[in-house]
């Protein structure tokens, strides 16, 4: 009995622990891809580099983030990011960004419908509205096609709460409602 309390205590000690580092891990993330942001909306056409990065906030829920380009393993834990094949920014066509449910795309559980979602890059802003939320399989690619007009997607897993791997997705999608701004003038 007494082996079976402290591997369960010893088990919760290295969840606690691998949690807080992944919380690190992407805070870390989020401050370097901040710094690279700044940089690069300061100096004209480093926005169209592979390393570029977008800003991504919440209004209503106060939340910023900073997107970068290319989904993989470790770029999400680091933040969230958006599939290269995807439309960028304020394009026309499917915008496809990616983040985990348990750190940065914790914020979809509050959003809401008509909410706006901003993104920021290259000296623009793309104003988005957000028009649908459902949940998915983790295997529906419904959402990841392309589309005819310049529409956001936000996807992470799904249940927000869940332990381990989980078996859906949160699909939140938004239409383009306006573009501001241009290249700023030195």
């Amino acid at each position: 009995m007494r082996r079976t309390a402290l591997g369960l205590i010893s088990l919760g000690i290295l969840v606690a622990g691998v949690g807080v580092a992944l919380r690190f891990e992407g805070s870390r993330g989020q401050s370097i891809a901040e710094g690279r942001w700044r940089v690069q909306e300061a100096i004209p056409g480093l926005q169209h580099l592979p390393e570029s990065v977008t800003r991504i906030s919440f209004p209503s829920q106060g939340d910023v983030y900073f997107v970068t380009d290319g989904a993989s393993n470790q770029s999400l834990l680091l933040g969230p990011a958006r599939l290269t094949w995807s439309a960028a920014s304020g394009q026309t066509g499917n915008c496809i960004i990616l983040a985990h449910r348990d750190t940065h795309f914790r914020v979809l559980r509050d959003v809401r419908k008509n909410d706006r979602v901003v993104l920021e890059r290259g000296g623009q802003r793309f104003e988005y509205k957000i028009v649908s939320m459902k949940v998915v399989s983790a295997n529906d690619d419904r959402f990841f096609r392309s589309t005819n007009d310049p529409v956001l997607t936000l996807v992470t897993c799904y249940p927000f709460s869940y332990l381990g791997r989980a078996p859906k997705r949160y699909i939140v999608r938004a239409e383009l409602l306006a573009q501001e701004g241009s290249r700023r003038q030195a």
